[in-house]
């Protein structure tokens, strides 16, 4: 299928944060303890963290830019050709000499993934100021999305200085146990217009048990932040929302699940095209929900992160 063309009438958005190489081990049955082997069904090499997003909503024929930084690596140029298959505009990422490209080993079960990260700290310094100054201004954009604690981490007045640029703003934490509990984290995430954490995330961000169910997770962080839209994502058993008093909660289209990797950035990219079309929430999540469900039917994050057209098949 070829990428849609991006609409000069739909609002532009801005993504920002780390691009990591995805190396995915798929199709495991279990995860090996230590000391044990196993071995994955498929193996396959892709751009993930916030490149993940920005494919996807693209896809759904967003005009966006990537700002990010890879290494003048292999993995970077897997990254770079990819990025360029999509129809993305990659002015803004960065290609540095002295930087590794962000590396992340996925090892995916049908239920659930993990990962381990290598994250220099140099690829996170996206240079702000200059993303203030050039990118915002060339064309106007309407939205700025946060992808991932990191950039957060570097620049916790990133949602102030958006705003005074005229944007909107949206984050997605991402797991990070020590950094969700940061200042800077929590700064951003009260502050965004739309936070989007998934369950785990959200209770590491307030300090609640880990078995805090969705709902109430959500309550304790809309309660935080009663101007804003605030989501929590909880897997296969769909996605809260709540915006000032209202409340909706959207249950995924049942598909067949293959790799869950990157559903959740996927989720983002269709919660964010609709609401950029000026929809109510419950209409918002039902539109994530089916982008995020759609994306776990291929191995890798953006993989199956659908088109439009899909999703008219989907609905």
């Amino acid at each position: 299928m070829t990428t849609a063309p991006a609409s000069p009438a739909a609002a532009g958005v801005i993504v920002a944060g780390p691009v990591y190489c995805d190396l995915l081990f798929a199709g495991l049955s279990g995860l090996p303890a230590l000391g044990e082997e196993c071995f994955a069904e498929r193996f396959l090499v892709s751009a993930g963290g916030s490149a993940i997003t920005a494919i996807a909503l693209r896809r759904l024929g967003r005009p966006v830019r990537l700002v990010a930084r890879v290494g003048a690596d292999a993995h970077g140029r897997l990254i770079r050709e990819a990025l360029a298959r999509e129809g993305l505009d990659t002015r803004w990422l960065a290609e540095h000499c002295d930087v590794a490209t962000p590396l992340t080993v996925v090892l995916s079960t049908p239920a659930d993934r993990a990962f381990v990260t290598y994250l220099d700290e140099r690829a996170v310094a996206t240079a702000l100021d200059d993303l203030l100054v050039e990118v915002l201004d060339e064309p106007p954009a309407r939205h700025l999305h946060v992808a991932g604690f990191p950039l957060a981490q570097r620049h916790p007045d990133v949602v102030e200085r958006a705003h005074a640029a005229g944007l909107t703003v949206s984050f997605d934490p991402g797991w990070d146990e020590s950094a969700l509990a940061t200042p800077a984290v929590r700064r951003v995430a009260l502050g965004a217009d739309i936070l989007l954490p998934n369950r785990l995330e959200a209770c590491r961000l307030l300090g609640l048990a880990d078995t805090t169910s969705a709902h109430s997770a959500l309550e304790a962080l809309a309660n935080q932040r009663p101007d804003g839209i605030t989501v929590v994502k909880d897997g296969a058993v769909g996605a809260h929302g709540a915006a000032g008093g209202q409340r909706a909660f959207a249950p995924p289209p049942r598909v067949r699940v293959v790799d869950p990797t990157g559903a959740g950035d996927v989720f983002d990219a269709g919660f964010l095209d609709a609401y950029l079309e000026g929809h109510a929430l419950e209409t918002c999540l039902k539109h994530g929900a089916r982008c995020g469900a759609l994306a776990t039917t291929a191995f890798g994050g953006a993989t199956a992160a659908p088109y439009r057209t899909d999703l008219e098949e989907c609905a």
